[in-house]
């Protein structure tokens, strides 16, 4: 069973519209798991159903989308009642409103690299048109860094399927895609383990010239 590689299939019929859909789709269907289905893609790269400049370009295309219309969304809509969509949605994501308060003074603090890191961050870089748009984050800095940060994450993500494929032929892209997903958990549960020893070092040294 494949049902990654069966999506894919029928996606491929659209050719370069099918890749803009996916990309747009993932900002509004947020079970869609947006890393398995970019692996597929870059699988069926291989096999030319598009090139792999192509699959990195219209899925960053559409997934910029998606995510411009949250953030012109929320500057038209205003303060309450957008904030009540970005903890309804934190909710689908299993964000809390604590770390959405986070997400929101972290973005205030230091905008310009955390519009480009929040991109980076699974289920964060969903609500993160959403927080730029309360801010309200500058236009151009939040198209810019939404842009590379999105463009980096999709590129990664084609790639390793594209590449896996050609290593290994035949793979299946479902199987690929879950081995990608215990991959990304451990790397994100190391980068908030090490994120807390560094903070509580910090902390400590401080206390201690105090």
């Amino acid at each position: 069973m494949d049902p990654l590689g069966s999506l894919i299939n029928w996606i491929a019929a659209y050719g370069m519209f099918g890749l803009f859909a996916l990309g747009l789709a993932e900002r509004f269907v947020p079970v869609l798991p947006s890393y398995g289905v970019l692996v597929a893609i870059g699988i069926a790269a291989v096999d030319s159903a598009w090139s792999l400049p192509d699959a990195i370009i219209f899925t960053t295309a559409g997934s910029f989308s998606g995510g411009l219309a949250f953030y012109l969304l929320v500057r038209a809509t205003g303060r309450s009642r957008s904030t009540r969509l970005l903890y309804w949605l934190g909710r689908l994501l299993g964000l809390s409103s604590a770390r959405i308060d986070n997400t929101l003074s972290s973005f205030r603090a230091r905008e310009r690299s955390l519009i480009f890191i929040s991109q980076l961050i699974p289920a964060v870089r969903l609500i993160a048109p959403l927080v730029a748009g309360l801010i309200p984050a500058n236009f151009r800095r939040f198209a810019g860094g939404t842009i590379l940060g999105i463009a980096l994450w999709n590129g990664l993500f084609v790639a390793v399927g594209y590449f896996a494929v050609l290593a290994v032929p035949g793979m299946n892209a479902s199987a690929l895609a879950i081995k990608v997903l215990v991959l990304l958990i451990t790397v994100e549960v190391l980068l908030a383990l090490g994120w807390r020893f560094a903070a509580r070092c910090a902390w400590r040294a401080a206390e201690n010239r105090s």
